[in-house]
């Protein structure tokens, strides 16, 4: 599973040193009598260094941004006997000691510094990183809330409240501290105002950029928390947008929500004004050649991924400034990564291995990169060196444990056991069907709750003509591990196969009763709603159902179409073709979904077009041979058609659906 990493200055070294035994504590949260006193003798947060502390201070300084960790220490605590009571080299000193691990020499240090001031804000800040890091966000608060009383101006106390708030799922006390900072900021950039008419130095300018940087964070961190609860964000980046606007993160946040939501054109608008501010950014061209693959624009797509071609031939993986071009090596190889993806998903795998492997020139080998290259072989009709290469892939991860960087975040187990899953069936599409079997029943064994492995060993046995088999190991796995949900869902779906629909219905429903969010059995279940013969009230189930299963995912071709299908059942035929035609684009060439799109072309009066997709449905279902001579002799044969696509037991009936759509559209 993914885990978010805590930005946090030394929260890795701090989590590493919460398991032993409790011979220090985090300093406790100051005394409210002492920070009021303190308030009332005008207290002043500017660090003091004395002047024969100074050059130990400064040679400190200068380690520390050599990452000289040890010599920084050293002379630090020569500054330290000079001024014992600087609560500043202090805190310095404690922040270097945890870069280095040493959590319990810098509480003492962050205790000496609290214990001089109460007030000082970066040993509060420390204090409350590590009450965090140790799953202590009670204290953490707390110690955030006296660093922001006693330094308002400096954003990063609140900042970091802002974000303990959305990670404990408390939103209004999120926004509490975000309009907190927000008004510091207006009062410092009135301030500043003040300032320039008066000539002065511009600190307070600087003063003012620094919180509007800060608080525009602050308001985005504050949308993605309301947009994971599914609320409404806009107001959240409104605000974002006022304290900076211009400022990169708030608009590449709010490009990808617009997008998230089908809001294709404001999305590309503001991706547009970031292209504008860093016309080379390979992240910024990657998220547009995603929003044009999701409109349906592949040719825009196509010349986006181009531009990436472009910047990954300009890097050299052997030159010798491979290290100062390490960020921007690993954004562009991201970036074609995260383009890929999305081709892969729309069937255009020649364009999708293209990219990998420039970004396989940049970093050679990389398990995520050789994964997804796997794939797109495999995809491309070439099952056995698409096998080979995953293979490989996973002889690499067994050998290497964790890999850098990590792209998607994939934690190397996960890759390694989907790399397994995947080498297993290009096997079988490979003519090795036996092997297939054999190797995912082995690997059932091993994972039975995993629903990647669950769904993998189906899809094997059913090609090998033993989808009946699979469903008995599948059923008595589920009796073992009754609240599996992995187990529920392919068990379900193997019921399904075997035409057995009540049973795989009622698999599903009780899967939604374990698991309320679970996209695959919302699908399931509001597709056999809209499919059947069924009342308004059953539609209208079906609705939300399915709408929800979009809000949760909205680029799954399979999603998008069972939604569409669901409105247009409903008698909403231009809401459903505007879905239908975004399942097109998100999976091209399924049978199911052109049928479907003919359906709502002809219920919105476009009787040619949907013909026309009539009768590409019904090339997608012929044999494969038969389509192939087609191609051949029309011209139209290319590297970058997609695969051959399995046969779905269904399909006899869906093509006579369609020639009877057809042979209707003749009479009339």
């Amino acid at each position: 599973m993914k885990r978010a990493a805590l930005a946090l200055i030394g929260v890795t070294a701090c989590a590493a040193c919460a398991h032993r035994p409790a011979a220090t504590t985090t300093p406790p949260v100051p005394d409210q009598d002492a920070i009021a006193e303190a308030t009332r003798e005008n207290y002043d947060p500017q660090p003091y260094v004395s002047a024969r502390a100074y050059s130990h201070y400064l040679q400190a300084l200068l380690a520390r941004g050599d990452d000289k960790y040890d010599a920084a220490v050293a002379e630090l605590r020569e500054a330290l006997l000079y001024d014992p009571e600087s609560p500043h080299l202090h805190s310095v000193l404690a922040e270097v000691l945890l870069r280095q691990g040493r959590a319990a020499e810098a509480e003492e240090h962050l205790h000496a510094a609290l214990a001089a001031d109460p007030r000082h804000a970066p040993a509060l800040l420390l204090s409350a990183r590590i009450a965090e890091a140790r799953e202590r966000p009670d204290q953490a608060r707390d110690l955030l809330r006296s660093a922001v009383e006693a330094q308002p101006d400096d954003p990063e106390a609140a900042r970091e409240l802002v974000r303990l708030e959305v990670a404990q799922g408390d939103l209004l006390a999120a926004k509490a501290a975000a309009v907190a900072l927000t008004k510091a900021l207006h009062a410092v950039q009135e301030q500043a105002a003040a300032g320039a008419r008066a000539d002065d130095d511009g600190e307070t300018t600087w003063t003012a950029e620094k919180l509007g940087e800060q608080a525009a964070g602050a308001w985005v961190d504050v949308a993605r928390g309301l947009a994971d609860h599914h609320e409404d964000p806009t107001d959240a980046f409104a605000r974002a947008r006022e304290a900076k606007p211009s400022d990169p993160e708030a608009l590449a946040a709010e490009a990808a929500w617009l997008a998230s939501r089908h809001r294709y054109e404001e999305a590309r608008a503001l991706q547009l004004r970031l292209l504008a501010q860093r016309p080379e950014s390979a992240e910024v061209i990657a998220a547009l050649a995603r929003l044009s693959l999701e409109e349906g624009d592949a040719q825009s797509a196509s010349a986006q991924a181009k531009k990436l071609l472009a910047l990954a031939a300009d890097l050299d993986p052997f030159d010798a400034t491979r290290n100062e071009r390490e960020d921007e090596r690993r954004e562009v190889a991201g970036a074609l990564l995260r383009v890929a993806v999305p081709l892969l998903g729309a069937r255009r795998s020649g364009e999708a291995e293209a990219a990998l492997n420039a970004a396989l020139r940049l970093y050679p080998d990389h398990p995520e990169l050789a994964f997804y290259r796997g794939l797109s072989l495999g995809q491309r009709g070439h099952a056995r060196e698409g096998a080979l290469a995953l293979e490989k892939v996973e002889r690499t991860l067994r050998i290497g444990g964790s890999f850098a960087p990590a792209f998607l975040g994939i934690e190397p187990a996960t890759l390694l056991l989907d790399t397994r899953v995947q080498a297993a069936l290009l096997r079988g599409k490979s003519g090795e069907r036996a092997e297939a079997c054999r190797q995912l029943k082995a690997l059932f064994g091993e994972q039975p709750l995993d629903e990647g492995v669950a769904e993998g060993l189906l899809e094997a046995f059913d090609r090998s003509g033993r989808a009946a088999e699979a469903a008995q190991l599948l059923a008595a796995a589920s009796r073992a591990h009754p609240d599996s949900e992995g187990l529920l869902f392919a068990l379900g779906n193997a019921l399904d196969r075997l035409g057995r629909k009540p049973d795989a219905l009622a698999a599903m429903r009780k899967l939604l009763l374990l698991a309320p969010q679970h996209v695959g059995a919302l699908n399931y279940v509001g597709y056999f709603l809209a499919e059947q013969n069924a009342s308004p009230a059953s539609l209208h189930q079906a609705e939300q159902l399915l709408a929800r299963a979009i809000d949760l995912r909205p680029d799954d071709g399979a999603v998008a179409d069972s939604y569409g299908y669901c409105l247009l059942r409903l008698g909403e035929a231009r809401r459903a073709l505007v879905e239908i035609t975004r399942a097109d684009h998100l999976s091209p060439g399924d049978p199911v979904i052109l049928s479907h799109l003919g359906d709502a072309l002809l219920a919105t009066g476009r009787r040619d077009e949907a013909q026309r997709a009539f009768r590409h449905a019904l090339e997608r279902l012929a044999p494969v041979g038969a389509r192939r001579s087609a191609k051949r002799a029309s011209g139209l044969a290319s590297a970058l058609d997609p695969p051959d696509r399995a046969p779905d037991p269904d399909d006899a009936r869906v093509r006579e659906e369609i020639k009877a759509k057809l042979r209707s559209l003749t009479v009339h």
